[in-house]
């Protein structure tokens, strides 16, 4: 009974509870069992690890350790001799030859690793989680588990943008047979050599820069491109000659995209092979999958590398429309208050510094008039970007935009300008977290405008598409 309620009364009656919606109820189960299944990972990681060390300590006294001890003999001797191929052969430490004996010898009587095997799926496992957990441990980082398979399991390291897969990388040191532990050892070194460089360039003041958000992102968000395409050549290929002629412009073209996509090329013949020869291949098909792997093996001229389209979207653009600064605008109580939540300092630049190019926020990528658009494809049908299809844009909007684009210029303004903000009294104390995505959005812009400027060149087409996150 409450004070409230006098003695014979009623109580009041409470709020009911309200509960949690079907999908809010789904979604934190879903939650509570990704969090299950990662602890349990992460338990079998670390089990696995310290079992593949203890059993080669046990078996042959080798601690591993000692094994990739940048002080230590085994380090030395390789570095000592690298190069030389006689004499890596004449001095590889015996702990390795030892190491590189008894890791085989797991194997047994089978002629190579097979995973199916249990006894050889326990070795592959333990070895790859002893590689990671040691990377992990030694350098700081964020395992990174995509679904069951550990072989898409990877690891983030803390201090450098910078990614592995340990599983991945222990299958292949278990097929490779003689020099794998020797390969081990160096790979593992050159990630010490590179968190050593960038302790350098921190001054001794190593920063955990990346987070496990940064990693997943690589895997999770869509990318991306623009490319320069001669669409004149192209056109004349698909619409007018007949299917044998663009047979062997393709042929012709094929090499120049190295040997990695020549599978691409020759799917690409076996699928004209099928078509009728003496007609035009636009006459028998629209199949824009089939138009696309053909303009890039005829017609691409050159393209930017890919980039987080949201990235290019919230930082790229931006930075583009607002140029090089010669002034900073005072930072009002807003302002003040991002930079208290923790806003990336380039995003805030990009963010308060009014824009010298006007852009047309309800234009494509938040900057382009639709009226600068145009399609690639003959069937003239809707465009899809976000599936993937391609979009063509006119090269010269960019022009005004990037024609003075000096990226040392404008990478040397934002440095200027994190120190206006640090001069601020009212503004909080941070430090510059902004530096690698400002080098990245100009280098960026610097990569467009070298294909805009292709493009314009040449009066190629200026394309631009949606990649898939890589796998």
């Amino acid at each position: 009974m409450s004070e409230e309620n006098e003695p014979g009364e009623a109580p009041e009656p409470k709020e009911p509870r309200k509960k949690k919606s079907e999908g809010a109820q789904q979604l934190a189960a879903a939650e509570e069992a990704a969090k299950v299944r990662f602890e349990k990972a992460m338990s079998d990681l670390r089990e696995g690890a310290y079992r593949f060390s203890s059993k080669v300590r046990g078996q042959t006294e080798i601690v591993l350790e000692e094994l990739i001890d940048p002080e230590g003999d085994v380090v030395g001797a390789i570095a000592d001799v690298e190069g030389d191929a006689g004499a890596i052969a004449l001095a590889v430490p015996v702990e390795l030859i030892t190491f590189d004996t008894w890791l085989f010898g797991q194997i047994g009587d089978k002629e190579e690793l097979d995973l199916k095997d249990e006894s050889h799926w326990e070795t592959w496992f333990n070895f790859g989680s002893w590689i990671g957990e040691t990377m992990r441990r030694r350098h700081g980082g964020h395992w990174i588990l995509f679904g069951d398979d550990p072989h898409t399991w990877r690891i983030g390291f803390s201090k450098v943008f910078l990614e592995v897969a340990p599983f991945m990388f222990a299958e292949q040191l278990l097929r490779m047979g003689s020099g794998a532990m020797r390969r081990m050892v160096t790979e593992i070194e050159k990630i010490r050599e590179n968190h050593e460089e960038q302790a350098e360039r921190d001054k001794g003041q190593s920063l955990d820069r990346f987070l496990a958000q940064h990693y997943l992102r690589l895997h999770t968000v869509p990318l991306g491109q623009w490319m320069s395409m001669d669409f004149a050549n192209l056109g004349r290929l698909w619409t007018k000659e007949p299917t044998s002629a663009l047979v062997e412009a393709i042929k012709e073209a094929g090499p120049r995209l190295g040997p990695q996509n020549q599978q691409i090329v020759m799917r690409v013949i076996e699928a004209l092979s099928r078509a009728n020869q003496e007609k035009p291949v636009a006459e028998q098909t629209n199949d824009r999958g089939l138009f696309e792997a053909i303009a890039q093996i005829v017609g691409l001229r050159r393209a930017t590398a890919p980039l987080a389209i949201d990235i290019l979207e919230r930082v790229v653009v931006p930075a583009m429309h607002v140029g090089v600064p010669e002034t900073f605008p005072p930072l009002d109580e807003d302002d003040l208050s991002n930079l208290r939540k923790g806003i990336e300092l380039f995003v805030f630049f990009v963010e308060v510094i009014p824009h010298q190019h006007q852009a047309d926020d309800e234009g494509f990528l938040g900057s382009i008039p639709h009226d600068q658009l145009s399609t690639p494809y003959g069937d003239r049908n809707v465009l899809e970007v976000g599936k993937g299809d391609w979009v063509v844009v006119n090269p010269a909007y960019f022009v005004p935009m990037l024609k003075d684009l000096d990226p040392q210029k404008l990478l040397d303004k934002y440095d200027d300008f994190v120190k206006y903000v640090g001069s601020q009294p009212d503004a909080p104390r941070r430090r510059d977290d902004g530096r690698m995505l400002a080098e990245t959005a100009i280098r960026a812009l610097a990569d467009l405008k070298a294909c805009v400027g292709t493009a314009l060149t040449n009066k190629d087409a200026l394309v631009f598409r949606i990649l898939p996150p890589p796998g």
